[in-house]
């Protein structure tokens, strides 16, 4: 039980650290919605401030007077604490519900840390893709990456727990009609 917490808070505190890292490098070193291409325009480094949601959603472009920053910092400790329930109470073989909230954790503290030490800039993002100067991913960063890989991981274990549960149900529900015959019981046609 105490290595699943450990690996957690390894996993929490590397993810964290590079997170940390790469959005002070980004924050000191680019200049500000200055595309910096590593890869022409498939991958470049672009240092923008996000005071929404994951990959930029606003939700003040639908409520003009919503405080985003203080709902976020709210919501993400509410969903650190329902994580770590979660957690707790996730066998130890399950491992990738185990790896889904592991990566997550990091994610959410790094963008946390974010919104509390600089609210009025929001989140620093800084990774762009995309395949134009008119097409491309809004633009993220580590945490982003680990919060959607996490989320991922956990829909694929849930689909495929699903899928698991619903094929022993039909087995079961064919056992069960496919009874035996008695004995005795079918007549052969004998010419």
């Amino acid at each position: 039980m105490k290595r699943k917490w450990l690996l957690l808070f390894i996993v929490t505190s590397v993810g964290f650290f590079l997170d940390w890292l790469t959005k002070h490098l980004a924050h000191t070193h680019l200049d500000f919605a200055t595309p910096v291409k590593i890869a022409g325009d498939y991958l470049q480094l672009m240092l923008v401030y996000n005071k929404g949601a994951l990959f930029g959603f606003n939700p003040q472009s639908v409520f003009a007077s919503f405080p985003v920053n203080h709902f976020f910092i709210v919501f993400t400790f509410l969903a650190i604490i329902m994580l770590i329930l979660y957690y707790r109470n996730i066998p130890e073989t399950e491992i990738s519900l185990h790896w889904g909230i592991m990566l997550i954790f990091p994610g959410a503290f790094g963008n946390l840390l974010d919104r509390i030490i600089h609210p009025e800039l929001g989140v620093i993002d800084f990774i762009r893709i995309g395949i134009s100067e008119r097409h491309y991913w809004p633009i993220f960063n580590f945490a982003d990456i680990y919060v959607t890989a996490g989320v991922v991981l956990l829909i694929i274990t849930f689909i495929a727990e699903e899928k698991r549960i619903k094929k022993q149900q039909a087995l079961k529900n064919g056992s069960q009609t496919g009874s035996e015959i008695p004995e005795g019981s079918v007549s052969e046609d004998v010419e």
